[in-house]
């Protein structure tokens, strides 16, 4: 039985509002207390990514919140239900125990090249790191502060379980199951010659390490893409890369949808 405190965040467009309505004025009459800025349960209603923009809204309390999501929008792999089943949330939220699946995400700190820390962030999908004006870029990728390979082409791209099927499987990186606690690493176009090698190959770093990138260029136009959210920097000295050990991401499952069936649904088919 659920008790306290709900929100909704839902794509904007006429169905998806009727059907958020519906679900609100059912949470209330439930017993629970509509509150936006401090919830512990939240509702998307949408896509992916909806799911993505809900959780950066509540990053900063993404330890004490839940989510529940219903498909309305254009790829549903973190959703549920679809929006055709949606009304039967609630005998499922009447008369179930939601299984709670946590899911990790990747933490990724930036410098500048006096040590300063630039920022620091988290990404439920993926990170990527490239030029924001077009050109190749050029960097050094260190595992645990050893050197790895030095990389040019049109990026690196790193990303969660759960993100590897986003824009990690379009680049051929593997897709993950996200009981495991690990990130993976994906070229984007890497050129190969006999000053830039590179293993041409993504690699599945443990829950332990840690990824470096160093740009060979330190003032130059770089652009950080961290799910939905973009930063460009004219100054960076590296970036650090490693699974969140103090971050999660909860989300209520009252179907017993495993995620190879996610899987399966959202690229192969019924």
């Amino acid at each position: 039985m659920l008790t306290g405190k709900f929100s909704i965040v839902f794509r904007d467009d006429d169905y998806t509002k009727t059907i958020k309505k519906e679900i609100k004025s059912f949470l209330i009459k439930y017993g629970l207390e509509y509150d936006e800025k401090n919830p512990e349960y939240v509702f998307v209603i949408g896509g992916d990514g909806t799911v993505l923009h809900a959780f950066r809204k509540y990053l900063h309390i993404i330890n004490e919140v839940k989510f529940l999501s219903i498909h309305t929008g254009h790829l549903g792999f973190y959703t549920d239900y679809l929006a055709k089943d949606y009304k039967k949330i609630f005998e499922d939220i009447a008369t179930k125990t939601p299984k709670i699946e946590q899911y990790p995400l990747v933490a990724v700190e930036a410098y500048c090249s006096n040590g300063k820390l630039l920022s620091k962030d988290y990404a439920l999908n993926e990170i990527t790191l490239n030029n924001s004006v077009g050109s190749t870029y050029i960097a050094d990728i260190l595992i645990d502060g050893e050197h790895f390979e030095s990389f040019r082409g049109d990026g690196i791209c790193i990303s969660t379980p759960t993100g590897s099927t986003a824009y990690n499987k379009s680049l051929g990186g593997a897709v993950i199951n996200p009981n495991l606690d690990v990130f993976q690493v994906t070229e984007i176009a890497a050129l190969n010659n006999l000053v830039y090698r590179t293993l041409g190959n993504s690699i599945v770093l443990s829950k332990n390490e840690l990824l470096t990138i160093r740009p060979k260029e330190q003032k130059n136009n770089h652009r950080l893409n961290i799910d939905q959210l973009y930063i460009n920097y004219e100054n960076l000295a590296k970036i650090e890369v490693t699974l969140s050990k103090t971050k999660k991401i909860s989300f209520m499952r009252y179907n017993e949808v495993s995620f190879w069936k996610r899987v399966k649904r959202s690229f192969i088919g019924e």
